[in-house]
């Protein structure tokens, strides 16, 4: 099955996420074209595609604008396919009860708001990326995480992605796509 993958990413952690799903899906037979969601070519047709996979990533409470326009102007073609939406947010460990509550939040608000109904979702801790950050942006980000009781280190980078969960919902996906016959 031809599967389209798009991706708002700021500093790399959704983009990995996504291009991680679509290996899985490429190991089982898929052809998986992945575009950034700002960058994604006109000719590409989203009718052209039997599943849709998009991923956003949140930062300062919000997903990508480029993203939420994507998903707008492609609602009624995303909600004759299959789709998954995939969402990467913080700079917390995917087990704290708190990250849980607030990445269900951010998926539900942005759902709502685009009246998409995907049939997958899935939410995986993103990274703080400290030295990539500009000097406003890693100050801010040191707050955020201290105040959750997050690391504080700026030397260093922080993944909280749980991999394995990763591959899990690229597995679920694929077998889903493949129950529904060619």
């Amino acid at each position: 099955m031809k599967i389209l993958a798009v991706y708002g990413s700021n500093y790399g952690q959704t983009e990995t996420v996504i291009r991680r799903i679509a290996g899985g899906l490429e190991a089982r037979g898929h052809e998986v074209s992945v575009f950034k969601g700002n960058s994604v070519p006109a000719s590409v047709v989203v009718e052209d595609y039997g599943a849709v996979v998009v991923g956003a990533s949140i930062l300062a409470g919000k997903y990508q604008g480029y993203i939420r326009a994507f998903v707008t102007r492609n609602l009624p073609a995303l909600q004759a396919r299959p789709t998954a939406f995939v969402s990467v947010n913080g700079g917390n460990p995917e087990s704290s009860p708190e990250w849980q509550v607030q990445a269900a939040q951010y998926v539900a608000t942005f759902l709502q708001a685009t009246g998409w109904a995907p049939r997958w979702t899935a939410k995986f801790g993103g990274a703080l990326r400290y030295r990539h950050y500009g000097l406003v942006t890693r100050w801010i980000m040191k707050m955020i995480s201290r105040r959750s009781g997050g690391p504080t280190d700026t030397s260093q980078e922080y993944e909280f992605t749980d991999w394995e969960a990763v591959d899990r919902f690229g597995r679920e996906v694929a077998e889903g796509l493949a129950s529904r016959g060619p």
